[in-house]
């Protein structure tokens, strides 16, 4: 894989800039102490700041408002660009990536994210775009499960099943949002009984950017009562750009051989079977085309074992313009989505429009088996009190 901080170096000028007019903050976040005395011996320029901090190879974020939701809260917007001319933005409305900027192999720079341009249209289209996904992620089979014998019945949100997190999930939830040193710390607390769910949840979601061009999700959570957690985010990339449609141009490969197979209704059959792809459709284990299978699959959950060990799990390429994304994670899940059921006429950021299939994405989300609350085969998927969920995903950019 090239390195993109070869095409683009003179980025730092532009970092020069956006560091010096938060000087202030940032070093305050990172404990950097400037002297503002008029002793020349003794004040520290922006310039020596910046190589203060480029010496610790670190992205610190930025903060700014970005609009209000329904009830009057504001939203905060958060932005990291690194070294190799990489932005990514976040809004504190749903824990949502709202933007990824990425240059290709002759260094053009386009938004691989698909989004909206205002929080007030995150709140009204409600289509998990880029969004958080909990307290679960995927289906729920019947919106049921049991605990030590007491039978929970919680939000249908489809039919008679829920998908992520009933019709309320931490999508459309405002997060307390924050810079801790260099990353962005994203707090909800689910109150005991939200869309049926047990105990009070207290979830954090965290973002860093690091210059090895790895976006890092963090996730943790801990619980009053015991409860399902399955905790992931809702990206659609586009590798050619968010409004370039062509969605079937991708090459995605997927590093493992086993599945879940599923029904009409995307839930695992059965109790929860595992079982090959190979000489099915939906082996993707060397690198394919997502046009040859993007009518194929509508969604997949592709399973890579134990959880709490990091493994890379895919990679989204796009050939013509070198672009690429390795998906690394510590979940034994992945679930692969090509926007089959997306909206028709879906607008998005600068009037683009997105659409299924070709018009949309590639979502890569990992996650835990879907429905593991009330499936006998798969692993539990119950946090208790005084256990603390934890995973990581990272989404690392660069070029072919």
């Amino acid at each position: 894989m090239s390195d993109l901080g070869a095409c683009n170096r003179k980025r730092a000028r532009v970092v020069g800039g956006l560091i010096a007019a938060v000087c202030v903050v940032a070093a305050a976040v990172i404990g950097v102490s400037v002297h503002m005395s008029d002793n020349k011996d003794t004040k520290e320029s922006s310039g020596e700041i910046l190589e203060r901090l480029q010496a610790k190879d670190i992205v610190i974020p930025t903060e700014e408002p970005f609009g209000e939701i329904k009830d009057g809260r504001t939203v905060k917007r958060f932005s990291f660009t690194n070294k190799n001319n990489i932005t990514v933005r976040i809004i504190s409305y749903g824990a949502t990536i709202t933007d990824i900027l990425m240059p290709d192999k002759n260094g053009t720079l386009v938004d691989i994210s698909l989004g909206f341009d205002t929080a007030a249209e995150y709140e009204d289209k409600h289509s998990y775009i880029g969004a958080a996904l909990g307290r679960i992620t995927e289906r729920m089979k019947g919106s049921r499960f049991t605990i030590d014998g007491v039978e929970y019945n919680v939000s249908q949100n489809e039919g008679h099943n829920q998908v992520h997190g009933g019709f309320y999930g931490f999508d459309s939830k405002l997060f307390d949002a924050k810079i801790k040193g260099d990353r962005v710390e994203m707090t909800y607390v689910s109150p005991d009984g939200e869309e049926g769910f047990p105990g009070e949840l207290t979830s954090v979601f965290t973002f860093q950017l690091t210059n090895d061009n790895e976006l890092i999700l963090g996730y943790s959570a801990t619980t009053t009562k015991a409860t399902p957690v399955n905790l992931s985010n809702h990206v659609y990339f586009n590798l050619e750009g968010h409004k370039a449609g062509k969605n079937g141009d991708h090459v995605l490969s997927v590093y493992t051989n086993r599945y879940i197979p599923i029904d009409e209704a995307f839930l695992p059959l059965g109790d929860g079977e595992i079982a090959s792809v190979n000489g099915t459709k939906y082996d993707l284990q060397k690198p394919t085309l997502v046009r040859k299978v993007i009518e194929d699959i509508p969604v997949s959950c592709y399973v890579f074992g134990k959880r709490g060990t990091k493994k890379r799990v895919a990679r989204l390429e796009n050939p013509q313009n070198g672009r690429c994304i390795d998906v690394y994670t510590t979940e034994p899940g992945l679930d692969v989505y090509f926007s089959a059921h997306m909206k028709q006429n879906l607008y998005g950021k600068d009037g683009a429009k997105y659409g299924p299939n070709e018009e949309g994405g590639v979502c890569l989300i990992p996650m835990q088996y879907p429905s593991g609350a009330n499936m006998p085969n798969f692993p539990d998927t119950i946090l208790r009190p005084g256990e603390t969920y934890n995973q990581t995903t990272i989404y690392k950019f660069g070029l072919i």
